[in-house]
């Protein structure tokens, strides 16, 4: 590395720090600020609605409490596994490991998400992390879309909620599947141009790598003070990066829980006593919907699945189970932060026609498996 990269990466790294110091002393007074009132807010709650029917509070924090109660268990663990990533995936790694050819690479990319408990809520900065470690885009793609819905939380919690209909966890996980192949594919057949990931991922992924070259380049340091020094660093900074992602993610979070309670509670109890409809073109979209706003956790939407089975075509039901997962408003507003707009927007998009086409496929095969 020339001394210019180095001189250039130097401040690359202290802007960094820089602004994440500055983003976290934002937090702490939010943090100072904002308790005592939410706080206010929640014991006062119950009297508001009591007094003004119409002023759903009481349901919206109930809706976010028990969202949060869904999501901050895998959430740490999705944190964990990104920080992981971040200290110890490196771009080298990734190269002499992943497999070479595209098929291969699906392959590993579906079989870690059946293998890893990391649900929806916090997939999205693995993703990331992965992509900016120049894992192929289609295969981290593939990655994304597949475990919400194959990750074993999911599958095993799904299986418990239709005991009586095995057929319609199969189809989960062979749609979900097809789903996260095909919209792999579809990057493949019309690869991106640019780069996804914005900038400051990009320069927070350089100046880790840099930092770890220079760990193991240091000349005046024997060889086992190096290697002691190299994993107490390796473990400081992996807590740091935990640190950092709770620090950037629980704000989405609770934002994304927030604005998905206020709708579920416009909604109300049963949104699809309102869509009791035959008619699987009005009815697969409006449940898409429905998924997208209510931001559930992948390990707990089955459940509530499960519920709208009786009044529903089974095709609506199951891309309930399979576009939420994938996209809700939650993971939207991860990739917001981490991806640019215009790989948002195709990604969006191509994940939903995805999901309809498949819903229909479900409702044709379902008639045979019924």
């Amino acid at each position: 590395m020339n001394q210019s990269s180095k001189d250039t990466l130097d401040a690359n790294s202290a802007n960094s720090a820089n602004s994440a110091n500055s983003a976290n002393s934002a937090n702490y007074l939010f943090l100072l600020v904002g308790a005592p009132l939410v706080a206010f807010i929640i014991a006062a709650a119950p009297a508001l609605q009591g007094q003004h029917p119409w002023f759903l509070v009481d349901t919206t924090i109930r809706g976010v409490s028990g969202l949060l109660l869904q999501a901050i268990p895998f959430t740490l663990i999705g944190v964990l596994v990104s920080a992981a990533v971040e200290t110890w995936v490196t771009a080298d790694f990734i190269e002499k490991h992943v497999p070479k050819s595209t098929a291969n690479g699906f392959l590993a990319a579906i079989l870690a998400g059946v293998c890893m408990p990391v649900c929806d809520c916090v997939v999205v900065p693995t993703f990331s992390r992965l992509v900016a470690r120049k894992l192929p885009l289609p295969c981290a793609i593939t990655f994304l879309c597949a475990v919400p819905v194959v990750n074993p939380v999911s599958v095993l919690a799904t299986f418990y909620a239709f005991s009586d209909a095995p057929a319609v966890a199969i189809m989960r996980i062979a749609l979900g599947v097809g789903i996260a192949l095909l919209v792999g594919l579809s990057f493949v057949i019309f690869p991106s141009k640019t780069n996804i990931l914005r900038k400051k991922i990009l320069v927070e992924s350089e100046s880790s790598l840099h930092c770890s070259c220079e760990l193991n380049n240091e000349s005046n340091l024997t060889k086992n003070n190096i290697e002691k020094h190299s994993i107490s660093a390796q473990i400081r900074k992996y807590v740091q990066h935990i640190h950092q992602d709770l620090i950037k993610l629980i704000p989405i979070i609770v934002c994304g829980t927030i604005v998905a309670s206020v709708i579920r509670a416009w909604l109300g109890a049963d949104p699809a006593s309102r869509v009791q409809v035959s008619n699987v073109f009005i009815a697969i979209p409006v449940m898409m919907a429905i998924a997208y706003a209510s931001s559930l956790c992948s390990s707990s939407d089955a459940v509530i699945a499960r519920s709208l089975a009786t009044s529903l075509p089974m095709s609506s039901v199951l891309v309930f189970l399979l576009f939420g997962p994938m996209l809700d408003l939650k993971n939207t507003l991860m990739l917001v932060e981490d991806c640019r707009g215009k790989f948002v927007w195709r990604l969006t998009l191509t994940i939903a026609f995805a999901c309809f086409l498949a819903s229909l496929l479900a409702h044709w095969a379902w008639g045979f498996i019924a």
